[in-house]
């Protein structure tokens, strides 16, 4: 048993290795406390070729300590772009003049202000004097590099004011979002401010490019990958490609089928083992280029002793390998640069039993036939081994005879004999560029390919057409340049390319585009003394790329103001560039614009250089939150005449609501730093500091699971800091995908809202919960989901149930009325049947009685041709006259019911007792018949009471008391008054239907 164990934790911490990128002194213009005239030391000579310390007023910069002012010297320079992030500066004095270096500073700021403030990256140590070529490295962001000196120098007892003399510098970095040797690789949108280092893409400020770590999981403020990372990746940033992944592992003192956990990515997965003696052998199973080791490992032990790592390209064994790495404490990272196939690592004990757990295995490199990032691209064919995996060169020489740095010249295209190695084959050309460049010729062509000559090569270029100039090798056999001639209306399109008697002829393929640019407008016509202004240059065919060949300047009658080009916002319409400084206000009357030295573009419209703007600085601290985005105001004088007012880490610019003010927003909070943090507001060239108070954020409570919702009430949010410096209108709560909850009240710690009362739409599968997200400046926070509830409305169901009952009592009164209605139309008809079949019988019997009559008149007179009904119609008219139409049926039917109850001297009795003809009684007794039907029919229409207005039944006193009665006009009121009285029960009828 152990007495004593140690745990030694051997586990990520972060370490940055930066190399020397992009030379970024292309991309901005210089300053200096003095000018000696227009043209002598200026500071722009400072970033020209070339790379010397010999010293002259046309090839260094030469500045003084202004008089009267007791500032230093010194010599600044601003980047075209925004800032950027800088890792060395390399610096060429002037020769024999170290003197005059003691004591100087270096700075990379955000502001031009002297003396600087901002980062210090080297300050001259005393005693003794600086070297006048150095490299000085400078992690830092920044705007600006600043040389700087304050403490003079003394000859033969003299004393002299600071001076600077640069012959030359370059500033190494990138451009900030951006990083690798070329700057052109964007940094991870993870990265806050998606800032990331130059060498290694990973985040300066935090985040993480979590598309490479394993299960997305980094740390948020370093950007390490927490568990690990994906495949064929390793290093803290999982940026870089890992030989290990595709090696097999082995442990000589555990079961080896878990050995695979030590190779797969995961941090937190690892091969325990323990044991006397230990070792672990990774195999790459072919001789590699290996730059880097990471190791994760547990291990206890009891003593101190060293960790060892061997490397051998025959054996596994460790005894026949090269020490890599021999110490007590083994780190993050082991740099090395070496050729291997096989590693082992020993731990520091051996012949005592301890333990150890290997959970991660990273070993950098490139297989042996791939170089460059993530190694993406084939070696060169004849290499003999492997090749360089930054450069791509053949690290080991060339197979069959080729020669070259990558092997690229074969034995049949040179003289081996010659000195001077003479292409003796015919050029292969890759690429040409640029791709085009202005009519008037100047345009510095680079040609990349195969056999294009050595020095002493005669070599001939000409590209559409144009004879090329100057032709120079700039690497033997693989890439020239030239320059070319001015453009003839005989143009063509095509390449071709002569060295000694070989060549290359391409007439089918566009290599080059010559054309006619032209300048149009300038925006905007004015800015401030200080400078640093974006103006936007509009024209036709302006877009050239490549690095300096544009010199843009506002010029007047005297001299002229540089205007430095911004590289990315070149296009065929725009060109856009940066203001230089005015020590005074000018009106400068024409815009020039020079292509490639020979093409000169001139615009004759007035810039005017305005007086810097005033700030009236307010003690109060501005509030804000810990995300950024409040609006803050600052006041003075001036703001109109400035191009962009803008916030650093901030990229919306401030607006301008008049010339005595800005509203700008706050950027967000700096991690590990005071709540009370200084910021910088950049007006063009002017630069002042404000410092910002941030307070806690909002926070919200999580709903309790859904919230069911009746589409009436409100919601309530509750929360802390509600309205720490955000006010009701900066608030917005979503609900779902396209409604908003409208608030009705809000406090420090509860907001009350009412949702929309229609379901908005949802990405939910269930479509009526739908997501609350409450935003806040630029805080937006999910708080849990609502459900619309359809509740069941009593009154609604009443409703409808007593709408249902009345549209089937209407539906069923309907159906028994139109029964009834059926029935009684019926009936109505049957009776009218029976009346007109009873009118029959009264008018037959009536038709009968008459005739009988008339012939017993005509016996008892004697004369049967005499007509008796005129005397008889005309006395029983006498007394008729008054009688009405209507109750004619009834005067009628009253004679006949009376008929037989006449007195003897009664004519028609007479007649009755005279007349014993058979025939008459039956028409008597069909009459007595036909008074039985009336009375069956007023009984019938006495069922009808009630339903309209009862029938009249007048029947007045009328008996048929007169001697002698038309027939004629008795038979037509006959007619007529059981016609109408039969019409009108039947109108009657149809009235209540």
């Amino acid at each position: 048993m152990l007495d004593q164990t140690t745990v030694l934790l051997i586990q990520t911490t972060v370490m940055l290795t930066v190399t020397a990128q992009l030379n970024l002194t292309p991309f901005g213009n210089g300053s200096q406390s003095s000018y000696i005239s227009d043209v002598d030391g200026n500071p722009e000579y400072a970033v020209n070729p070339p790379m010397s310390n010999e010293y002259s007023l046309d090839k260094c910069s030469s500045s003084t300590e202004k008089v009267g002012q007791a500032r230093g010297a010194w010599w600044i320079f601003e980047f075209s772009f925004d800032t950027a992030y800088i890792t060395d500066i390399t610096i060429y004095y002037r020769e024999n003049n170290a003197f005059e270096m003691d004591g100087f500073q270096l700075y990379v700021t955000n502001t031009p202000t002297i003396p600087p403030n901002g980062f210090l990256c080297y300050e001259d140590p005393k005693p003794g004097l600086p070297n006048i070529r150095q490299t000085i490295p400078c992690y830092h962001l920044g705007k600006y590099v600043i040389y700087y000196d304050r403490t003079g120098y003394e000859l033969e007892s003299i004393p002299y004011a600071p001076t600077v003399s640069l012959c030359y510098v370059a500033i190494y970095g990138c451009e900030k979002n951006f990083w690798g040797s070329n700057c052109d690789i964007s940094c991870a949108e993870s990265c806050i401010e998606k800032h990331c280092f130059p060498g290694n893409g990973s985040c300066i400020l935090g985040g993480c490019s979590d598309k490479n770590c394993l299960n997305s999981n980094c740390d948020q403020y370093t950007a390490v990958c927490t568990e690990g990372c994906k495949e064929r990746r390793t290093g803290n940033f999982c940026n870089k490609y890992n030989l290990a992944f595709d090696s097999s592992i082995l442990f000589n003192s555990t079961r080896n089928e878990q050995a695979i956990l030590a190779n797969d990515g995961n941090k937190t997965s690892c091969v325990p083992s323990h044991g006397s003696e230990m070792w672990v052998q990774v195999d790459l199973k072919e001789i590699s280029v290996v730059t880097e080791i990471y190791l994760t490992l547990i291990v206890n032990i009891t003593k101190e002793g060293n960790h060892t790592l061997y490397a051998s390209n025959y054996s596994g064994l460790w005894e026949n390998g090269t020490v890599l790495f021999r110490g007590e404490s083994l780190p993050t990272v082991i740099n090395v640069s070496a050729v291997f196939r096989y590693l082992i690592y020993e731990p520091p004990i051996q012949n005592q039993i301890f333990k150890l757990e290997v959970c991660e295995i990273g070993i950098v490199g490139c297989p042996p036939t791939h170089f460059g990032p993530f190694c993406s691209k084939l070696c060169p064919a004849y290499c003999s081994g492997p090749c360089d995996i930054e450069t791509g060169n053949c690290l080991f020489g060339c197979v069959n005879k080729w020669i070259g740095d990558k092997c690229d010249l074969g034995p049949s295209c040179y003289e081996t004999n010659s000195d001077n190695l003479t292409t003796n084959c015919s050029p292969e050309i890759d690429q040409v560029y640029p791709a085009s460049g202005p009519v008037n010729g100047g345009t510095l062509l680079t040609l990349t390919g195969n056999y294009l000559g050595n020095v002493n090569d005669s070599i001939f270029v000409d590209i559409s057409g144009v004879r090329c100039h100057n032709v120079t090798v700039q690497t033997p056999y693989t890439d020239l340049t030239c320059v070319t001639g001015k453009y003839t209306a005989l143009q063509t399109i095509g390449l071709f390319v002569w060295v000694n008697a070989n060549y290359f002829s391409d007439s089918n393929t566009k290599y080059f585009t010559f054309k006619v640019p032209k300048i149009l407008e300038f925006l905007p016509k004015k800015g401030i003394l200080s400078g640093n202004t974006t103006v936007t240059i509009r024209g036709l065919n302006i877009d050239f790329e490549g690095q300096s060949r544009y010199n843009i300047s506002f010029c007047d009658d005297v001299f002229c103001l540089k205007c430095s080009v911004l590289p990315k916002t070149i296009s065929p319409t725009i060109i856009k560039c940066k203001t230089g400084k005015s020590v005074e206000p000018r009106n400068m009357t024409q815009l020039n614009v020079v292509i490639d030295d020979l093409t000169v573009l001139t615009l004759k419209e007035t810039f005017q250089y305005l007086p810097d703007p005033t700030f009236d600085i307010s003690t109060e601290l501005p509030k804000a939150l810990q995300g950024g985005g409040v609006v803050f105001s600052i006041r003075g004088n001036g703001f109109n005449n400035v191009g962009a007012i803008t916030v650093e880490r901030v990229d919306n610019p401030c607006d301008v609501p008049e010339d005595t003010s800005t509203e700008c927003e706050t950027p967000p909070r700096l991690q590990n730093q005071p709540n009370n943090q200084t910021i910088e507001v950049n007006f063009d060239g002017v630069t002042i500091q404000v410092t910002l108070e941030y307070v806690n954020d909002p926070t919200f409570e999580r709903f309790q699971g859904i919230v069911e919702y009746d589409m009436e009430s409100s919601i309530e949010i509750k929360g802390r800091n509600i309205l720490n410096v955000a006010r009701y209108h900066d608030y917005h709560i979503n609900i779902g995908l396209d409604g908003s909850c409208l608030i009705s009240d809000i406090n420090m710690e509860l907001i009350t809202c009412i949702p929309p009362k229609s379901v908005p739409r949802t990405n939910k599968t269930d479509v009526t919960t739908v997501h609350v997200i409450v935003n806040v400046i630029r805080i937006h926070i999910y708080i849990g989901d609502i459900q619309y509830i359809t509740e069941t409305n009593t009154f609604a169901i009443v409703v409808g149930l007593l709408g249902a009952g009345l549209v089937g009592s209407v539906i069923m009164g309907m159906s028994a009325f139109s029964i009834l209605r059926r029935k009684k139309t019926k009936a109505a008809n049957e009776f009218k049947m029976e009346i007109k079949a009873k009118e029959e019988i009264i008018q037959k019997a009536r038709r009968d009685g008459m005739s009988e009559r008339r012939r017993n008149v005509r016996v008892e007179d004697g004369d049967e041709d005499t007509e008796p009904e005129e005397s008889i119609y005309d006395e029983i008219n006498a007394d008729e006259e008054n009688n009405t139409p209507e109750n004619s049926y009834l005067d009628v039917h009253g004679g006949y019911d009376e008929l037989g109850q006449r007195p003897p001297t009664n004519p028609y009795n007479q007649l009755q007792h005279e007349n014993q003809n058979q025939d008459t009684i039956n028409n008597v007794t069909n009459a007595d018949d036909e008074l039985q039907c009336n009375t069956r029919r007023n009984d019938y229409l006495s069922l009808f009471n009630g339903y309209d207005e009862p029938i009249s039944r007048n029947y007045p006193d009328n008996p048929l008391q007169h001697e002698r009665v038309d027939n004629n006009n008795s038979m037509t009121n006959l007619d007529n008054s059981i016609t109408d009285s039969s019409l009108n029960d039947y109108i009657n009828l149809r009235k209540y239907d």
